[in-house]
């Protein structure tokens, strides 16, 4: 288990998911692949968001979590800027990957709260 507010991290991975569904625009149905992974290593969870998209560029990558930055016609540039305050306020970490093939996983990783003070509250 961990702690922090659901809403807010239901809110990091569905825009994570959003942002891996519009990364694969140029692909048909039949071409799109999106795995999302969980995992618990040591003192935290993780999860990752990975899409088959074109990837990020390197000129991209230093901008993507900056405020108003867009790639996107339609966008507002503060997707994945609330994402990272949202999981840095949990505690967490938020980055990202380019694929070895093709495409891009997002990763984020928030603490798993002490067991033994858990057990001392119940």
């Amino acid at each position: 288990m961990i702690s922090g507010d659901r809403i807010q991290l239901q809110q990091v991975a569905m825009n994570l998911m959003l942002n891996a569904f519009e990364a694969m625009n140029e692909h048909s149905n039949e071409e799109r692949r999106l795995l999302i992974r969980t995992d618990w290593k040591d003192d935290q969870v993780l999860a990752a968001v990975a899409d088959n998209g074109p990837g990020i560029s390197i000129g991209e990558a230093e901008k993507i979590f900056k405020p108003f930055h867009t790639s996107k016609p339609q966008g507002l540039g503060m997707g994945l800027s609330i994402c990272r305050s949202i999981v840095n306020t949990h505690h967490g970490r938020l980055w990202f990957e380019n694929n070895p093939n093709c495409g891009t996983t997002f990763h984020f990783s928030l603490p798993v709260p002490d067991v033994e003070q858990n057990s001392r509250r119940e």
